[in-house]
């Protein structure tokens, strides 16, 4: 009967007899707000004010919500110096709140304007009201309003008096500013004499565990918690900025807050569905319905809105994330006599089916992805075998991101005519093949629309023109969750492209947060299989091998059922006689841009831990698949500042915010405040007191005529640094790294060199954790102390790394060396480094001195 679990157990004591009366709490029990917090109501009478000009020009609508706080605790102070009670009414807060706004007007109207826009933001709980109906018509029970608030009974009955409500007649109203007295200093006591039986016959429902359920209880009576908020919603919302006082930057909408989403979210939390998920997918389950949620239903409610406009009966959701697409797009589209249907599109299949005349150019557009693939995965793709282009099997492992790599293999491919032969008939059967789909799905509309997760709306382009160019006049419209700013010149060659929390990109300051790490928000709606990579005779869909584990598996599901959940809740109030703001609002579109931006950069050590753990695969015709959170990476995040964290690249790092939360969480604070403030995260990553690191490679002559590149050195937490760069190895000999530029003391925790080799598709990579006896490796102007410590003692220091000829022979091939060196660091003074003598002229050993200075220095890091 109910969907939420705690009117169940209210109903039973009710329906068994347990209970002869039901009395309700009214805010945030049976009337919900539109906003987070009830104090972020005065933001939006403020703005309502300014706008009719009944504020002051020095008073902003910021400053009104301040002053409105305030006012009401100097009534309650006065209420306690002349009532000895803390309680007061809404006109004795608004006559402490009228010398601060002078020449607003009447105080009954601006009185009047306050309940009218609390009537405006007030929603019906529809669990609460249909428990309310149920136990005065089924029952024949009475229902008694309890309120700890400054309006009066009268006032509230005004906010009450909405449809949903209508058939409701409630015994009797007892507010704490009528009654003079708080729910915990006695209002039950009221409350028990009104309703003339035994306490234990009587039940509560409120949200607060103290004044509800504490005060409640007191008095004998049974209380049931009905909480604002559950789970890790309460931390949600803090890192969203939207719990606290009102203030002018509270991010919320001038008219309607932020669209019921913070209480709709709650109340999702304690669906019946919810006590259904096991304890292990409860967090994915949670995020799903709290995160990501209000994100898919207001895009599901978007992308069906713009399709009716649009003039079409059916939408296709691209897959492979359409099936969860069409799920979402189910019911709203269906509302508009809009179908949502699945069409198998994908990057790899559509780029393939471009390809006419094997051209070097349209190659490289079948290239256009995130991670080059090696020269064997590009042949594979092609359809062509390794041994048929001359010179091109030794490559076969070699990543296409080598120098020059690119070019040479297009032009073998393309030189041979009978290779390049070969990839047309590829190109021309699955073209083919995949008409014949489309043309089975698509029908004979003159409009498709394509529905997708979205950026750059490549696929979109490229049915685009495979349609053109077979000669069927149609033109494909796509409705994407986001579009980034590589969708624009799409749009300049007159596609149709529109994005719901971004278009083209924009608002870039959010969205760029996003497009940094979007893999879970990719992942999230993927089914359980392989991406699409060809079709069969029979038009049948051929897809690529799904290395998704069983648990990635069910917590993708969780996730998945966790917003649909959510949208059920919205989908409940939207229909409901007195609707929700709608969602294609831009203020909507911005709350669910900012939850999510939220969520990249500044997730929980949660929702780290249980989204970070999953797989990413290419899709792109590729069965790679690599972590969210690289272990390798987790070992660097102590030496990490913001700056470095920013600098490490997409193809090697997918979610840089969700490593910081699980491995440094100080850094993950700083870098997501960084981020949100649009400050730079070089000013938030002070740099070393080592000096700049410098780099030079030998390459037969000497370090001076060398290649040669420097980086900045960062300070982290603990003054540990991390430093990284590539630099030219052609023709290496030896490697010089120059650790800093004055004297001191080093903990050299790591140095490693990573010689990319034109042969090799994974560098070979020598690992130092011990400067002595380590066979190539010298010091100059410093002197090992221990294995990693190092005293710095000339200003031009050296660390030097000679490749042994003979041993290494196979490093001539390296075209590119990466540096990569962990340390800490401690100033020392020009002077000799000397051991202190004790007194009484003896001198301890020099081994206990070093292992005394290696305490005291390990205590700075």
């Amino acid at each position: 009967m109910f969907t939420d679990v705690r009117i169940r157990e209210v109903w039973s004591q009710l329906e068994s007899g347990g209970a002869e009366v039901l009395t309700l709490d009214v805010f945030d029990t049976l009337l919900f707000r539109l906003v987070p917090e009830p104090t972020h109501a005065f933001l939006l009478l403020g703005r309502r004010l300014a706008t009719a000009g009944l504020l002051p020009p020095t008073v902003t609508a910021g400053q009104f919500a301040q002053l409105r706080v305030h006012a009401e605790n100097l009534a309650r102070q006065h209420a306690k110096s002349l009532r000895g009670t803390l309680e007061a009414r809404l006109d004795e807060i608004w006559s402490a709140l009228m010398p601060a706004i002078p020449g607003s007007g009447d105080i009954d109207d601006l009185i009047a304007m306050e309940v009218t826009l609390e009537r405006d933001v007030c929603r019906a709980d529809l669990a609460v009201a249909e428990l309310a109906e149920l136990t005065i018509t089924k029952l024949g029970r009475p229902v008694y309003l309890v309120s700890d608030t400054y309006f009066s009974p009268d006032q509230l009955r005004g906010l009450l008096r909405r449809p949903e409500l209508a058939g409701i007649r409630f015994t009797q109203i007892l507010t704490s500013s009528d009654a003079g007295v708080s729910k915990s200093e006695g209002l039950f006591t009221h409350v028990l004499t009104a309703v003339g039986v035994a306490p234990s016959r009587v039940i509560h429902l409120g949200d607060n565990p103290v004044a509800d359920v504490e005060g409640a209880r007191e008095h004998g009576i049974i209380a049931v918690h009905y909480p604002k908020y559950a789970g890790a919603l309460a931390e949600t919302l803090t890192l969203e900025g939207l719990r606290g006082g009102p203030t002018s930057d509270t991010a919320i909408d001038s008219e309607h807050g932020d669209y019921g989403m913070t209480a709709l979210r709650a109340r999702t939390l304690h669906r019946t569905d919810a006590t259904a998920v096991p304890s292990g997918l409860r967090r994915h389950w949670e995020t799903g319905a709290t995160v990501f949620g209000p994100v898919f239903t207001g895009f599901g409610e978007w992308a069906a809105a713009r399709a009716a406009e649009l003039g079409v009966d059916r939408v296709h959701c691209l897959m492979r994330e359409g099936a969860f697409l069409a799920r979402v797009l189910r019911e709203p589209a269906g509302e508009l006599g809009i179908e949502a249907s699945t069409l198998w599109a994908s990057r790899h299949v559509c780029a393939l089916a471009n390809i006419y005349e094997g051209t070097p150019q349209e190659l490289r557009g079948f290239l256009a992805r995130r991670r080059p693939p090696s020269v064997g995965q590009l042949l594979r793709q092609l359809g062509v075998g390794m041994d048929e282009v001359a010179g091109l099997s030794a490559l076969a492992s070699r990543r296409l991101d080598v120098p020059g790599l690119l070019s040479e293999t297009l032009e073998a491919l393309c030189a041979d005519e009978r290779v390049r032969s070969e990839i047309v008939l590829t190109a021309s059967r699955l073209r083919e093949r995949f008409l014949r789909y489309l043309d089975a799905h698509l029908g004979g509309a003159d409009t498709i629309v394509v529905v997708d997760l979205g950026w750059g709306g490549t696929i979109q382009a490229l049915l685009q023109r495979l349609l053109t160019a077979c000669g069927r006049e149609a033109e494909v419209v796509g409705l994407y969750l986001a579009t980034s700013a590589g969708s624009q010149a799409h749009r300049l060659g007159g596609l149709r492209l529109e994005g719901y929390i971004a278009s083209g990109g924009e608002p870039d300051a959010l969205f760029g947060q996003v497009m940094r790490s979007p893999e879970v928000l990719e992942q999230l709606c993927m089914p359980d299989i392989g991406s699409l990579i060809g079709f069969d005779e029979d038009r049948n869909p051929v897809l690529g091998p799904d290395h998704t584990t069983r648990t990635q598996v069910a917590q993708r599901v969780a996730v998945q059922d966790g917003v649909l959940a959510y949208q059920r809740e919205w989908l409940r109030y939207r229909r409901s006689e007195t609707p929700m703001p709608s969602l294609l609002d831009d203020g909507a579109r911005l709350a669910a841009l900012r939850s999510l931006a939220r969520f990249v950069t500044r997730p929980t050590s949660s929702e780290a831990l249980a989204f970070g753990v999953w797989a990413h695969d290419d899709n792109f015709g590729s069965d790679a698949s690599e972590g969210l959170l690289p272990a390798d990476l987790l070992r660097r995040m102590p030496y990490l500042t913001a700056a470095d964290l920013e600098k490490i690249p997409m193809q090697e790092l997918y979610w840089p915010a969700g490593v910081a939360a699980v491995a440094n969480r100080p850094l993950a604070v700083v870098s997501g405040l960084a981020t949100n403030a649009g400050i730079s995260a070089a000013e938030v990553s002070p740099e070393a007191a080592a000096g700049p690191v410098e780099v030079y490679v030998d390459t037969g002559g000497d370090f001076i005529n060398g290649p040669k590149e420097s980086v900045v050195t960062r300070s982290a937490r603990d003054g540990l640094s991390w430093v990284r760069l590539r630099i030219d190895g052609v023709g290496v000999r030896r490697v010089r790294i120059d650790p800093a530029g004055r004297r001191g003391l080093m903990r050299l925790d790591w140095l490693r060199l990573s010689f990319h080799l034109n042969n090799l598709a994974e560098p070979h990579t020598v690992a130092i954790t011990s400067v002595v006896d380590h066979p190539g490796f010298h010091l100059v102007g410093a002197r090992a102390l221990q294995p990693n410590l190092i005293e710095i003692h000339s200003d031009d220091p050296q660390f030097v790394y000679v490749i042994d000829p003979v041993a290494q022979a196979h490093l001539a091939a390296t075209y590119a060396i990466d540096v990569e060196m962990a340390f800490g660091w401690l100033a020392i003074s020009s002077d000799p480094l000397t051991i202190a003598t004790r007194p009484g002229g003896t001198t301890p050993l020099p081994r206990r001195a070093a292992r005394r200075l290696l305490r005291e220095f390990e205590t700075r890091f």
